[in-house]
């Protein structure tokens, strides 16, 4: 672990990861979209996580898979502003690494 990061954080960290993606979960059983930065927070969390060595909560790794399906299918050009502190390119990377270990 890095300076900074004890047990206890991380484990505020999953706490406050596994809300976020009920909240996830629960906009797409109502029909509504995700925000973005929700979803990048969804995304960094799991690096970070990943990055120390903790395993994700399973509703987590669900989320993620339905981000990265809804990522790689056609659809409408979508209309709102991109996140200037988004690394686009770096969350493509990032779901694509997790696309192929989830296929091996």
């Amino acid at each position: 672990m890095t300076a900074g990061t004890s047990p206890e954080h991380l484990s505020e960290v999953l706490r406050l990861c596994t809300a976020l993606a009920y909240r996830a979960l629960d906009a797409r059983i109502v029909g509504q979209s995700l925000p973005a930065e929700q979803a990048v927070a969804l995304v960094k969390v799991s690096r970070l996580l990943q990055d120390h060595g903790v395993e994700w909560p399973p509703l987590l790794a669900q989320v993620l898979q339905e981000l990265d399906r809804q990522a790689t299918k056609p659809g409408p050009i979508s209309r709102a502003e991109p996140l200037e502190s988004v690394d686009l390119q770096g969350l493509s990377l990032f779901l694509a690494g997790y696309r192929q270990k989830d296929q091996t």
